[in-house]
């Protein structure tokens, strides 16, 4: 793995934080929550909207990510193409990284 797979992999890592505390402190009252694109790159700041469900079936696999569409990269395996938000797979080093840092485990 780069320097620059490493430092993608611990953006997407920081994005995902951030919305464990979205979700911790979320009102959902079974309509969409704002999460924030964990895609890797470290300026952005757009945000797509999912249900609680969808975002607990991405979070049960610490190697996943919920990216807006568009934002995946040629290193991110697309698992589910959903309306108006991706999941992505981390493989290789990167899903290391992922593993490691997953606040969940």
């Amino acid at each position: 793995m780069n320097l620059w797979e490493e430092r993608a992999a611990r953006n997407e890592a920081l994005f995902r934080e951030v919305n464990e505390q979205v979700e911790s402190i979320s009102d959902d009252a079974g309509g969409t929550i704002g999460f924030v694109c964990e895609c890797s790159d470290e300026a952005c700041a757009e945000r797509l909207y999912v249900g609680l469900r969808i975002y607990e079936a991405v979070r049960a696999h610490p190697r996943r990510f919920l990216v807006v569409p568009g934002h995946e990269t040629d290193v991110d395996r697309v698992v589910d193409p959903g309306e108006g938000y991706v999941v992505v797979e981390k493989e290789g080093g990167a899903g290391r990284i992922s593993e490691e840092t997953d606040p969940r485990t």
